[in-house]
């Protein structure tokens, strides 16, 4: 059994041979834990004792120290821990496990799986017990049960404590490549060239609040961005708790088509319009978006989904249409204010578990509508404690020409840079599918500046554009 004599069998599965052998091969070539460390922890050591010398190489593998044996050997001595170690020659014999360090990653995979195994066997001996005893409510337990096993997937990658000199080292090397791309988005493209200008584009982990009053177009310009980011190639989930598929399924295509919603439906489409209705289709049965038009969902379903389709490498972006159609978890007596201040929460919570961005739309209070200047600000939001709180960004749609059928407003030129511009992509201007002014208010944001943003918005057809020099320009396809 090697050097760990074994005073009796143990259910839980370990290999002392790969531990030794992995502590070896580091002592033989010290050079190796930069590839181990990164795989392995010393918690994922079976054998306390190794638990203990492994932390002592990674000590002195931080700090810039050479992996020796003598050195580690002292250093325990003096935090008086040779004890638990069981002696020096416990150490001395690590040096003759294995003749050469090539296979030092190997072992470390061996170690980290069975620690895995060992995660899994704990896991699952809670599960029962949470079954047995039967305190909670069933979907609660799923949740519980599910979020446990993916802390443990996620955990092969990801390390909870981080040390300073690493953020820094990546901060370093974030910038590097900024200058090398010279001033380009960081995050995902949203589309819109001014947005992505002040924002950098969606990052990982924000949780976005776009909300507006009815017919102001936040579930057609929620869906833009969601053609935006699937036409990138990023794995998109729609949650659509308002309407079913086919309604936006319809919405979709008129905006990638750009055909009249109103002839979709009822079936009087031009001959261009089919054309395009064609060459739409094909364009959207490319990209990765995952549609749920549940109405009825909870947040633990909207977890359990998301979870899965991230373990499966198929999600980077989440739409959900609208907060407030999210139901609680469980049927309980707190207020709708409390119920949700908990989504709000666990919205945040999943974007930053799952590292993505969330955009979720939330309905204004009618108070909106008593005010002359009808520009929604953040005390609008219905129950807008815990949303603006949680929210990395708090953005509003406004179409003046909703209160003002008879007027145009002014606007200023959108300075957008010159490099975002193509002679080609102007939007021909007709009478019967008009696009008009529409605000982007941007209310919060946590990682620069607020301001208002125009594009342009054609209800016909279900489509933001950009808006640069008073003249409208569609995203690049």
């Amino acid at each position: 059994m090697g050097l760990y004599d074994l005073e009796e069998e143990n259910s839980k599965p370990f290999s002392i041979e790969a531990e030794e052998a992995l502590l070896g091969s580091i002592f033989i070539n010290p050079n190796v834990i930069g590839d181990v460390v990164d795989i392995v922890t010393s918690e994922d050591f079976y054998k306390n004792n190794y638990k203990l010398i492994f932390s002592e190489m990674v000590k002195a593998y931080n700090v810039g120290k050479i992996i020796d044996v003598l050195l580690i050997i002292e250093s325990l001595k003096k935090q008086e821990m040779m004890d638990e170690v069981g002696g020096e020659d416990i150490i001395y014999d690590l040096t003759e496990v294995v003749p050469t360090a090539a296979n030092a990653v190997n072992y470390a995979q061996i170690v980290r799986d069975k620690s895995i195994q060992r995660q899994l066997i704990g896991i699952g001996e809670e599960i029962v017990k949470m079954a047995v005893r039967g305190y909670e409510d069933v979907d609660k337990m799923l949740d519980k049960s599910e979020g446990m096993i993916f802390k443990i997937a996620e955990s092969k990658q990801k390390k909870d404590i981080v040390p300073l000199f690493e953020l820094v080292q990546g901060k370093v090397t974030q910038m590097d490549n900024y200058s090398e791309s010279k001033g380009k988005i960081t995050g995902i493209s949203s589309g819109f060239d001014r947005y992505d200008s002040i924002t950098s584009g969606f990052h990982g982990s924000d949780l976005l609040i776009l909300a507006a009053r009815p017919a102001m177009g936040k579930t057609a310009f929620a869906l833009n961005l969601a053609i935006n980011v699937a036409r990138q190639g990023k794995g998109v989930l729609i949650y659509s708790l308002e309407m079913g598929n086919e309604q936006l399924f319809d919405r979709l295509v008129a905006s990638e088509a750009k055909i009249r919603l109103k002839a979709l439906k009822d079936s009087t489409m031009t001959p261009e319009e089919l054309v395009n209705l064609g060459s739409g289709l094909g364009r959207l049965s490319e990209m990765p978006i995952y549609i749920s038009d549940s109405s009825s969902v909870t947040m633990l379903e909207i977890k359990a989904t998301a979870r899965r389709l991230k373990s499966e490498g198929k999600l980077d972006f989440m739409l959900i249409d609208y907060l407030q159609l999210i139901n609680p978890s469980e049927n309980s007596r707190k207020s709708r204010e409390q119920e949700i201040s908990e989504i709000s929460r666990s919205l945040k919570i999943l974007a930053k578990e799952l590292n993505i961005p969330i955009v979720t739309l939330s309905q204004l209070s009618r108070g909106v509508e008593q005010r002359v200047d009808k520009r929604p600000i953040l005390s609008d939001l219905r129950e807008s404690g815990a949303i603006e709180q949680d929210a990395d960004m708090v953005m509003f749609l406004y179409r003046d020409k909703y209160y003002h059928k008879d007027t145009a407003p002014e606007v200023d030129n959108m300075n957008v840079p010159s490099k975002y511009l193509s002679a080609s992509q102007e939007v021909p201007k007709d009478n019967e599918n008009e696009l008009e002014k529409v605000e982007l208010i941007i209310g919060k944001h946590r990682s620069g500046p607020t301001g208002t943003i125009e594009l342009g918005f054609r209800p016909s057809y279900q489509q933001f554009v950009n808006v640069v020099d008073d003249e409208f320009v569609p995203p690049a396809e």
